[in-house]
């Protein structure tokens, strides 16, 4: 009577592993999608905070669809944070292709007056900046991918 117990009880685990080890044979092509700063509008100022529009090219190298539900981003120029915010109602990046999306970005005073002296010691020179987006892709299973952008904005002077 034991015995009789028992059998549903392996059948179920023999299954469990033949799913699992059916999940682990798949084999994702998967690559991380790439996101561009490619636009930077000033809006107009709201007490002690400056509001942006970022412009914002996200590039899927993948073989299937990259739907979004929403992003989160920082940027910094200089090595000092400039401004931060967060979005939903992202559009989809089709596979192998590319999704352009405005977003709203918003600076504090203070944060800005860092940025200024970064410049002001630049002279004149070509200055870093850093895009760091958080990206809630809704695909089940998959993670909040971190994607970090670096580049340089041409302030010097060319020869």
């Amino acid at each position: 009577m034991n015995i009789a117990r028992s059998v549903p009880v392996y059948c179920f685990f023999v299954a469990v592993l033949f799913f699992l080890s059916g999940c682990a044979s798949m084999n994702l092509d998967y690559e991380d999608p790439s996101v561009e700063l490619i636009s930077f509008k000033a809006l107009p100022a709201s007490g002690f905070e400056q509001n942006f529009e970022i412009g914002l090219k996200l590039t899927n190298p993948n073989n299937f669809d990259l739907p979004l539900n929403g992003i989160s981003y920082q940027l910094s120029v200089a090595g000092e944070e400039l401004a931060h915010g967060v979005a939903s109602n992202i559009p989809t990046a089709e596979a192998y292709g590319e999704s352009r999306f405005v977003v709203p970005v918003s600076a504090s005073l203070f944060g800005g007056f860092k940025v200024i002296r970064a410049l002001m010691s630049s002279q004149g020179k070509d200055i870093s900046y850093q895009l760091k987006a958080k990206l809630d892709i809704d695909i089940p299973f998959m993670p909040k991918l971190t994607v970090i952008q670096d580049g340089v904005v041409p302030l010097g002077q060319k020869p």
